[in-house]
């Protein structure tokens, strides 16, 4: 690793963390408008902080997942919903740069573009042709497409014809104006993340914007400047679910900053308490909280720099560590729960309070948690069957 590298690393991560005050300040404008300003993407694009995992050649900064990690966590813990899209925008362009071909590249990273990617694999309407030259989208529909408000560019999955009877997934890209953003992003947390449904009808898809999903996992499409690169040798499905479980750690030490801002000051309710510093209780509960905090991050940065350390020797992962991998990201989750409930324990009745930036965290955080690819008891029970000699009960494995 080279100097320059190790500098742009550090930089990054800096930049991610000196957002936490400004973001702390626009939450309830976030939260209440169900939207990131614009302004706040524009200085994201402006610091780079929307191309960790882009290629050099097409503008980026071709970091690893460990320097991704700390700016989604930088982010996150000024809120919760720049945190995810700086998650989900990220991770489009490491999967796009193995996913496709020197001309769909082309395409996306034209001189001088900056774009925002979005994107979801599985449609919940898909009425699509095989015609010549391409394929002819009658009418489609993803949900949770996060970032779609702002992207330039979206990455979809679809069933198409393996040849054999049977059906295999594909991988497109389309530009913006292919598409519409439908406005139905009313949700519990996250509100600002733009993860609204998109839906495409009467376009034309060009056979270079398409690849096979069996093919792109084993990088059958990979331009070769980026063969030797580490970070796009990174196993496909840890990094996966790396970006949906990302945002967590963020998010759990912004409710640890708020909620120690509260302890610090207020007092407990019906007791002669008048500071929660001063109780016992509190003791407890801020000092496991921590713990439970400090245990998260150590399960995030062990399984992510275990996939660095691979893709930098160009070490394969074996299904058994892909697994436990996943296993740390879900433990990582459900202990990051474990400590904002404790905190919740001690927040008093003003949580209840809409205004209450501490409940809105908490949202964000509830919102992200119940994911179904990141579910702790599903990722663990998984790994649980794998220690017991069983075959692993997802295909995501």
């Amino acid at each position: 690793m080279t100097q320059v590298a190790t500098d742009i690393r550090t930089e990054l991560k800096e930049r991610a963390e000196s957002f936490v005050p400004e973001l702390r300040e626009l939450n309830l404008k976030i939260d209440q408008e169900s939207a990131l300003p614009d302004e706040v993407v524009k200085k994201l694009q402006d610091a780079g902080l929307l191309k960790v995992l882009r290629p050099e050649i097409f503008g980026g900064h071709q970091t690893d997942m460990r320097t991704y990690l700390d700016v989604v966590t930088g982010i996150a813990r000024g809120n919760g919903s720049a945190g995810w899209f700086v998650a989900l925008s990220n991770i489009r362009d490491y999967m796009i740069s193995y996913a496709f071909g020197q001309h769909c590249l082309d395409d996306i990273f034209g001189p001088g573009e900056d774009v925002v990617l979005a994107g979801n694999f599985k449609p919940i309407v898909c009425k699509i042709d095989k015609v010549e030259g391409g394929y002819q989208i009658h009418e489609a529909k993803w949900p949770f497409v996060s970032g779609s408000p702002h992207a330039d560019w979206f990455y979809f999955g679809f069933p198409v014809d393996d040849g054999n009877g049977g059906m295999e997934m594909a991988i497109m890209v389309l530009p913006r104006k292919d598409v519409t953003v439908l406005d139905d992003w009313n949700v519990v947390g996250l509100r600002g993340s733009g993860s609204n449904s998109v839906e495409v009808k009467d376009v034309f898809l060009p056979e270079h914007r398409v690849s096979l999903d069996r093919l792109a996992t084993k990088g059958h499409y990979m331009i070769e400047p980026l063969q030797d690169i580490p970070l796009y040798r990174t196993p496909f499905v840890p990094s996966l679910t790396l970006s949906i479980v990302a945002s967590a750690l963020g998010i759990t030490k912004a409710a640890m900053d708020l909620h120690m801002e509260r302890v610090m000051k207020a007092g407990i309710g019906n007791t002669f308490y008048d500071k929660m510093s001063e109780a016992p209780i509190t003791h407890q509960q801020v000092a496991t909280a921590q713990l439970k905090i400090d245990s998260a991050e150590m399960h995030l940065y062990r399984a992510v720099d275990m996939l660095d350390e691979y893709s930098k020797n160009g070490k394969e992962l074996t299904q058994a560590e892909s697994i436990k991998i996943k296993a740390d990201f879900g433990y990582a989750n459900q202990l990051c729960k474990e400590a904002i409930d404790l905190m919740v324990a001690g927040a008093g009745s003003v949580f209840a309070y809409n205004r209450n930036t501490f409940q809105l965290v908490y949202r964000d955080f509830l919102a992200m948690h119940l994911h179904g690819f990141i579910t702790p008891s599903s990722l663990i029970e998984t790994y649980g069957r794998t220690i017991c000699g069983l075959e692993p009960n997802t295909y995501f494995a």
